[in-house]
């Protein structure tokens, strides 16, 4: 006689561990295109890292030319089916000289995230203040600017 055993899974568990979006305003100047990743998950709780790329090319008015900007973030999400509240600590880089740009800002994220486990639509909604060590003329001492951040993308 054969006994067959199958583990059980828990239902919140992600099996779209990958996801793309577009993030407006967050932590980028305009806009960025980001990829991120679930690197672990257990019960409610999953944490993922995040890296985009921007710039602020179609937002020109009033800046002193078009520059790149690369945002790196770790994630970590609280929920237990597709609604999620969302936290992070981040990275981002202005690539520019310009004398009265920030080049260095490092953001904290709290707010929501939509991600079916299985994949599909992924929608983040955050409030994502920066502070830069950075000291500029138009920003003496450390600049603290309150931000935030609209992503609209796909899981898979």
């Amino acid at each position: 006689m054969a006994l067959q055993v199958q583990a059980q899974r828990y239902s919140g568990t992600f099996t779209a561990l990958h996801a793309y979006y577009l993030e407006i305003g967050g932590n980028s100047d305009t806009y960025s295109i980001n990829y991120d990743r679930i690197v672990y998950q257990r019960y409610i709780f999953k944490a993922a890292v995040r890296a985009g790329i921007g710039t602020n090319l179609f937002f020109q008015e009033g800046e002193p030319g078009v520059y790149p900007i690369v945002p790196v973030e770790a994630v970590g999400m609280v929920g237990a089916t597709e609604n999620h509240v969302e936290f992070g600590l981040g990275y981002t880089r202005r690539f520019t000289d310009h004398p009265d740009l920030l080049q260095n800002m490092y953001f904290t994220r709290v707010g929501f995230r939509y991600q079916a486990p299985r994949g599909g639509l992924l929608v983040r909604l955050a409030v994502t203040p920066f502070i830069s060590p950075e000291s500029k003329s138009k920003t003496p001492g450390h600049a603290v600017v309150p931000r935030f951040g609209l992503s609209v993308g796909r899981s898979f």
